[in-house]
């Protein structure tokens, strides 16, 4: 059946449950686990080009801290399941 189960996160709530309920399938069914992360993308109404560039490299930065913190989530939490993150 299933060998290798995807878990993507964005995080949001509602990615944090689907972590859970993706290490749940991975361990009954004795599949491995892979995280990946995705950002929504930026949107940023500025006429100063400064004002820009400061919003992208704040918005990278919180997007990093965020998938990190979710990818350790899945980490801590895949116990037995074998795979990469």
């Amino acid at each position: 059946m299933h060998t290798h189960i995807l878990i993507p996160t964005d995080g949001s709530d509602r990615s944090a449950e689907a972590i859970q309920y993706g290490i749940a399938l991975a361990k009954a069914v004795n599949a491995r686990v892979r995280g990946v992360t995705v950002s929504p993308p930026i949107r940023v109404l500025a006429v100063e080009p400064d004002t820009v560039a400061d919003a992208l490299e704040s918005y990278r930065q919180r997007m990093a801290t965020v998938a990190a913190q979710r990818l350790d989530q899945v980490k801590e939490d895949r116990g037995g399941c074998g795979g990469k993150l």
